[in-house]
């Protein structure tokens, strides 16, 4: 069944999300005084940043291993390195075994798309976009799995946790076919048909794969060659996924996952900072869980603008009250107001901003470069978030939490604008409708 196929992946997706917000956790717990590994500022910022090094070493090879060897093969290789990295973290005893650990969960992550190709392949039109939302989801969900388990409890129990949780989700993975779009490019036309068994409805598998060969006939394979950037169905694509990961990160996605605890308690607010974290992450998984659906009904430049224009809305109302409180003693009594208005912020951001660019490279690149085009974006992706990452200090001492909430409120504005004016809209297209528009049916794309 293809419900069972997709949900052999969502523990990778808890794991995901999990590595990228343990450090919101861990690290208040290995800056304190009593710590028994210590730590400084700068290794801090190293710790939450390593995995995005990990990860843009893997996406550059992944994407042509998935080509040559298999979706599935690779999200099994995603699944050893993150249950490594996990069991690594577990034990370490020093602050290098840490960074060791987080790298190897990095390199997991940057063997993880290609599950998600997995799914762009095997779901049918009406619910790829849905699907592949899910993934936003699951991940979301590991993220308040993670402030939980990795807030309240000793980091160690919370790696310790992860490490088996990656070991059964590799365990599921070792009895799923390969997608039948790369087993009939490969030639592999029974196993193909094996595939299609548990995903199709049985009286469809012989036209499916009739029409899989002739799509595959259409399409030969290509060699990686410095010319295939030249083809405007690649490069245009790749700026658009480029620029939607800048102004992602402008909008202080991934700072706010990383330094969640450390951020809230910036505010000086009597609220509990890791409540608060928790909260942001319930706010974050609702947020998801309601794009998700959106997915299905709404256009990408839509989800788009709502989330980047309702997000840059709430850091300006934060910014004003904040300037306000400081003159208006009744605003200054209401320390939830900011608060409020911060995790209406995550909601709106996690509707769009978080999951958009994540989820266009699986729909906008030809099959022929699908795995090696997304390995390229998600390397360059990761190479932006790192900066990010790695400067959160740079903006607290120099811009304060004033200045950094308003760059937040540009980058979230400048999300809402680019969606409405350059993003292509793949909503309920098919993808060779969509390969059209790239190269140059522009009409197709609207």
């Amino acid at each position: 069944m293809l419900q069972t196929a997709v949900a052999c992946l969502f523990p990778l997706q808890i794991l995901v999300g999990a590595i990228f917000g343990q450090s919101a956790g861990m690290l208040p717990q290995l800056l304190e005084e009593d710590s028994w590994i210590r730590i400084d500022r700068e290794e801090a910022t190293w710790i939450a940043s390593l995995p995005t090094i990990g990860t843009c070493i893997a996406a550059t090879v992944s994407g042509s291993l998935s080509d040559t060897h298999g979706r599935i093969r690779v999200t099994q290789v995603a699944y050893f390195f993150i249950g490594m990295g996990f069991a690594v973290m577990a034990t370490a005893n020093n602050f290098t075994m840490l960074a060791l650990g987080r790298f190897m969960g990095g390199i997991g992550i940057g063997c993880y798309f290609p599950a998600l190709l997995y799914v762009s392949e095997i779901a049918p039109v009406a619910h790829r976009s849905i699907l592949l939302a899910l993934n936003g989801l699951m991940a979301s969900a590991g993220l308040v799995y993670i402030y939980i388990l990795g807030g309240y409890y000793p980091w160690p129990i919370a790696a310790t946790a992860s490490c088996f949780l990656a070991i059964f989700g590799l365990l599921l993975t070792l009895f799923l076919y390969d997608s039948p779009v790369w087993l009939v490019r490969h030639d592999r036309l029974e196993t193909a048909r094996k595939s299609l068994h548990r995903i199709e409805n049985p009286a469809n598998v012989e036209a499916t794969l009739k029409q899989l060969q002739e799509t595959a006939s259409n399409q030969p394979k290509c060699d990686f060659t410095l010319k295939v950037f030249v083809e405007p169905i690649v490069w245009k694509p790749f700026l658009v996924i480029l620029a939607l990961s800048v102004l992602q990160n402008l909008a202080g996605f991934y700072i706010i996952i990383a330094y969640t605890v450390q951020f809230m308690r910036e505010f000086h607010s009597t609220f509990d900072p890791l409540q608060v974290t928790v909260a942001i992450g319930v706010f974050r998984l609702m947020a998801i869980a309601l794009s998700a659906v959106l997915f299905r009904y709404f256009g990408r430049k839509t989800i788009g603008a709502v989330s980047g224009f309702g997000a840059a809305a709430c850091l300006l109302a934060t910014y004003a009250h904040w300037k306000l409180s400081l003159t208006v003693a009744l605003l200054a009594e209401n320390q939830w107001i900011p608060i409020l208005l911060f995790l209406a912020y995550v909601f709106f951001m996690s509707m769009g901003i978080f999951p958009l660019p994540w989820t266009i490279p699986y729909e906008v690149y030809p099959i022929k470069v699908r795995g090696m085009m997304c390995g390229v974006s998600f390397c360059s992706m990761y190479v932006i978030m790192f900066v990010a990452v790695k400067i959160y200090n740079i903006l607290m001492d120099n811009l304060r939490l004033e200045g950094t909430i308003l760059l937040f409120a540009v980058g979230s504005l400048l999300f809402g604008v680019f969606s409405v004016t350059i993003l292509i809209e793949t909503h309920r297209k098919t993808l060779d409708e969509i390969e059209q528009y790239f190269a140059g049916g522009r009409g197709k794309g609207k």
